[in-house]
């Protein structure tokens, strides 16, 4: 016998209530569901059908497409430019601050203590952090870097830092800092994504970084031909036998299991180069109508054409 279905605030069920209208596979198409946003027969909705796909699934084909277009977008849309510009200045500033203040009940010391640790650990901060002895390749001091690592991050997605331990027998701290940009981090050739590998980061089962993937130059550089390495990978363990983190991977995660970072103008990059081919289009056709010349032949003289005219 067959069974009839009633409907209970949008759902489907069975006449002996046990069957729902999922499980019965007439998602669908029974007409629309209880959720607008999920109908299948409404015309602005019928032809939307995103993959179910998983975070790393969606993001690692798309992503080097997604940073290079960031990238160029942030190069020439003055707007672009001027957006990731602002929230850099807004949010790093001139530089991050350091201000220790250790909980001295927790540590059983005493205000006094606090103060003048505070004082000393911040004066030692500052001599490493505002010169560039902080940085591997001497350029940059630590504001500086904390601007290209938070700037890398709009573009591209994610920035990493490599904290390298570089004595000179000059400096007091042989603690240097390495950045690196996101396109050097990448599966290696003759490997592919798995689980657990994704986009250059081995993973364990629980989706912890053990060791990052890194190509000794940028792939970047392989078109000037000055840097043959850029077909070589080193493998990096994330942190040290005892603990320390040897790679820091600066991202923020949308979604549970996403490995890599997205760049923040993904959502708008369609929108700006449609505005920008726009713009492009009506400045062009202001251009030529500027340069359009026209000559009128008339008997009539000059003050009575001006009067004709306007």
């Amino acid at each position: 016998m067959t069974k009839s279905v009633r409907k209970f605030r949008g759902d489907l069920v069975s006449t002996d209530g046990g069957t729902t209208w999922r499980a019965a596979g007439l998602y669908g198409s029974l007409g629309d569901s209880a959720h607008m946003g999920a109908s299948v027969t409404s015309r602005e909705l019928a032809g939307w059908n995103p993959l179910q796909g998983s975070a790393d699934s969606d993001l690692l084909p798309d992503l080097s497409t997604l940073m290079v277009r960031s990238r160029d977008l942030t190069r020439n849309h003055g707007i672009a430019s001027g957006a990731a510009q602002t929230k850099v200045d807004n949010v790093i500033g001139t530089g991050l601050r350091l201000s220790a203040t250790p909980d001295y009940r927790a540590l059983g010391r005493d205000k006094d203590w606090a103060v003048e640790w505070s004082q000393q650990t911040e004066s030692l901060w500052r001599s490493w952090a505002d010169t560039t002895d902080c940085d591997a390749a001497a350029s940059l001091n630590f504001d500086a870097q904390t601007r290209q690592v938070f700037y890398g991050g709009l573009l591209n997605g994610e920035a990493l830092a490599l904290p390298l331990w570089m004595p000179d027998g000059r400096s007091k701290f042989a603690t240097r800092i390495q950045v690196i940009e996101a396109d050097r981090l990448s599966t290696p050739i003759g490997r592919i994504d798995g689980q657990y590998l994704r986009g250059g980061i081995e993973i364990d089962d629980y989706g912890k970084p053990l060791a990052y993937w890194i190509r000794k130059a940028h792939p970047g550089d392989s078109y000037i031909g000055v840097v043959p390495q850029f077909a070589d990978w080193e493998r990096i363990p994330a942190e040290t036998p005892w603990g320390r983190k040897r790679v820091i991977h600066v991202h923020e995660k949308e979604r549970t299991g996403q490995s890599r970072g997205k760049p923040d103008l993904t959502a708008v990059l369609t929108q700006f180069k449609m505005l920008d081919h726009y713009q492009r289009t009506e400045i062009q056709a202001a251009v030529v109508q500027a340069m359009v010349a026209a000559f009128i032949e008339t008997p009539l003289d000059s003050n009575t054409l001006a009067t004709m005219l306007g």
